[in-house]
């Protein structure tokens, strides 16, 4: 290859690179626009951007279990989980812990 065809050659890579270029910085001038809205948009903090696409625990929005048996105040069961002394006192005395459910 002679010395002026690599020189046309580096001259159009050079171009080219220009064009290239050009494209990006008008692309990324729309693109930052648009992330820019978006983070207006949905609210989006620095902290959650930093967390690489983590998504952040938000408060629970479960309500509170209802109470579905009620001995006292501080004697009460939502029907889950292990039943309380109270329950099995109830239980073991013959008694039905259906006399203590809470009417819905």
């Amino acid at each position: 290859m002679s010395s002026t065809r690599l020189a046309e050659i580096k001259s159009q890579l050079s171009e080219l690179q220009k064009e290239a270029d050009e494209i990006i910085r008008n692309e990324r001038i729309t693109i930052i626009k648009d992330i820019q809205d978006k983070i207006s948009n949905y609210n989006i903090t620095i902290d959650e951007l930093q967390r690489k696409g983590k998504i952040a625990k938000t408060a629970s929005t479960k309500s509170p279990a209802v109470i579905k048996y009620k001995k006292s105040e501080h004697e009460y069961w939502v029907g889950r989980g292990p039943k309380p002394g109270w329950v099995k006192d109830v239980e073991n005395s013959g008694e039905s812990i259906e006399q203590y459910r809470v009417p819905v």
